[in-house]
């Protein structure tokens, strides 16, 4: 049996230790550290440091008496089977279950609720706002009240503009009469009030071969003395071109004899101008100089407000 015994300099053994290759030190423990202990042997000198693995299970536990000793021998020594289970034991978790808990509900996905999350919200606002600027410019285009194509297609979203962009484009009052009149009330009117029954010409007579700009716009100006021109938008399209091509005797600063008694009358968003001349004209809009007495002013039209346009006698009554 192994003694324990604590020398002057140290922790001193009087025995033997065992290693477990059946090898014997015999001697006292001259040092002891992490890394095993020194034998000073009986026979003269010092062993070599050795590991506590290499010591037999009966060293280490006679050394696991000391207190000193026991924190560097107790990793390397093996338990028993009653001691593993008893630390199991100590280690288990018993986990109870709670008996008042409430289940949590399991969602259900839906298209419904992908609109819900803010990414859904703000695409129906997107789509809405789209929706109304679309029955904006169908109002526009056909010249339909705007108040109620937009608040039929808040109503009805796509349908509402679909239905409208299939009508016909909504006339003014006096060119749909203009046009619903037929030749037996021309020809009636004629001969019991002389009155002139005001007919709208879409399509102008195309000036003969071999005619310039210049005699064209005066044999349709010569034909506008006798009944107006109207244009408007939908058969026509209003931009520079059409101006510059059309009415090329509006933009000279003395009119010819053609055109000196003739004006240009634009029916716009904004309102209707009567003008002698086009003062200015740009890919976008054109400047327009009215006639009021002896004032004149200048006034620009942007080329998506005009609805229609007019060339008539100065003294003709639109």
């Amino acid at each position: 049996m192994l003694l324990l015994g604590w020398l002057p300099a140290g922790i001193g053994w009087a025995d033997e230790f065992k290693l477990a290759n059946g090898n014997v030190l015999r001697g006292e423990l001259a040092s002891a550290d992490e890394d095993g202990l020194v034998v000073k042997l009986d026979v003269g000198g010092f062993s070599k440091r050795e590991p506590w693995i290499n010591f037999s299970q009966e060293t280490l536990k006679e050394l696991a008496r000391n207190p000193k000793a026991a924190p560097l021998v107790e990793p390397f020594i093996e338990l028993e089977p009653e001691q593993i289970k008893a630390k199991e034991k100590q280690k288990e978790i018993v986990v109870k279950p709670v008996s008042e808990r409430m289940e949590r509900p399991i969602p259900k996905p839906n298209l419904a609720a992908a609109f819900i999350t803010p990414i859904g919200l703000t695409i129906l606002a997107v789509l809405l706002l789209a929706n109304l600027y679309a029955a904006y410019e169908i109002a526009f285009f056909r010249q339909q009240p705007v108040p109620l194509v937009c608040g039929l297609s808040v109503l009805f979203p796509l349908l509402a503009p679909l239905i409208f962009l299939c009508l016909p484009t909504r006339l003014p009052g006096s060119e749909a009469d203009a046009i619903t009149v037929g030749p037996e009330a021309a020809g009636a009117g004629a001969v019991h009030g002389g009155a002139k029954a005001k007919t709208t010409s879409t399509f102008p007579a195309a000036p003969a071969r071999g005619l310039s700009l210049a005699a064209a716009s005066k044999q349709e100006a010569a034909s506008a003395q006798t009944q107006p021109q109207t244009y408007t938008r939908g058969e026509f399209t209003f931009n520079r071109r059409f101006f510059e091509t059309k009415f090329p005797g509006f933009f000279r600063m003395v009119p010819s004899e053609a055109e000196k008694d003739l004006v240009i009358v634009i029916k716009a968003v904004r309102g209707e101008y009567v003008g002698k001349r086009i003062s200015r004209i740009s890919m976008n809009e054109m400047h327009l100089q009215l006639q009021s007495g002896n004032a004149s002013a200048e006034v620009m039209v942007p080329f998506v407000e005009i609805q229609s346009v007019q060339i008539r006698h100065k003294d003709a009554k639109g």
